[in-house]
C-alpha cells in the first residue's frame, strides 16, 4: 500500500482521535477572494488575484479539522495547492485557550515543495500567539520555526483594526540552490481594517510587507510589499 500523503494523513489522524464524536460535528465552508493571495508576507498567486475554498469541521471536546484549496503559482510552475489541518483547543481559563495541531501542505505539479508543520498557540479574546515548526520547510532540507502574533481590535459595530507580525527562521544547509545567499531569518507584517456584515461575510483591506531572506526557494519572484483587498463568505 502506498504511503499516505501528508495532507491526507493530517485529516485522518484527527478524525481517528475524535472517534464517534465526529458524527455530531459541525461542518462549514468558506469562499475567499483576494486581490493578491498572500501568506507570511509572500504571494502564492504570482502577485495576481486568487480564490480559496475552505472546509472546516468542529467536533466535541475542542477537536477540529479542515482543508483549503487554492491555485498556487511558483515562477513558471503552478497548480492546485491543498492545506489540511487538524488539532484541539482546550480552555486554560476564561478568555484564554491553548491549541495544538498539525498542518500539511501539498502542491500539485511541484510535489518537491510538500511539507508538514506542527503548531502550538495561545488564544485570547482579541489576540493569538502561534509557533509553527517543520523538519523540512518546502522540501528544501532546512528545519524551520515560524512565530506570529495576531491582533483583532474592535473599533465600531462590525469594524475592527487588524495587525500581524511574524518571524521565520531556518536552520541547516538547503538542499536546493536558489538565487544566491539569503539571510536565515525573515520578518513579515500586516496591518489594516476589516468590515463584517451579515452572519458570515467579511471584507479586509491590509498592507502586507516582508523582509528578504528565510528558507524559501521562490522568494525572488514576488513583490515584498503591497496592499491586499479580500472578501470572505461563510456558507
Amino acid at each position: 500500500m502506498p504511503p499516505a500523503r501528508p495532507a491526507r494523513l493530517a485529516l485522518l489522524t484527527v478524525l481517528l482521535l475524535a472517534g464517534p464524536g465526529a458524527a455530531r460535528a459541525d461542518v462549514g465552508a468558506t469562499l475567499s477572494l483576494q486581490s493578491d493571495a498572500r501568506e507570511r508576507g509572500l504571494s502564492y498567486s504570482g502577485n495576481r488575484p486568487g480564490a480559496q475554498l475552505g472546509l472546516a469541521w468542529d467536533g466535541e471536546g475542542g477537536w477540529y479539522a479542515g482543508a483549503s484549496l487554492t491555485h498556487a503559482r511558483f515562477e513558471r510552475r503552478g497548480g492546485a495547492s491543498l492545506r489540511a489541518y487538524g488539532g484541539r483547543v482546550v480552555e486554560l481559563r476564561p478568555g484564554l485557550n491553548a491549541e495544538l495541531g498539525l498542518l500539511a501542505h501539498r502542491f500539485e505539479n511541484v510535489s518537491s515543495y510538500d511539507f508538514v508543520e506542527t503548531y502550538a498557540a495561545l488564544l485570547g479574546e482579541r489576540w493569538n500567539l502561534r509557533l509553527y515548526a517543520s523538519p523540512d520547510y518546502y522540501g528544501n532540507g532546512q528545519r524551520s520555526l515560524y512565530g506570529e502574533f495576531n491582533l483583532h481590535w474592535p473599533l465600531a459595530q462590525g469594524i475592527a483594526a487588524i495587525g500581524h507580525i511574524g518571524l521565520l527562521h531556518g536552520w541547516g544547509r538547503s538542499s536546493v540552490v536558489y538565487g544566491g545567499p539569503q539571510d536565515t531569518a525573515r520578518v513579515d507584517v500586516r496591518a489594516g481594517a476589516s468590515l463584517q456584515w451579515g452572519a458570515g461575510s467579511e471584507m479586509q483591506l491590509v498592507w502586507v510587507a516582508a523582509s528578504r531572506g528565510g528558507p524559501y526557494i521562490w522568494i525572488n519572484a514576488t513583490r515584498r510589499s503591497t496592499a491586499v483587498l479580500s472578501l470572505t463568505t461563510a456558507f
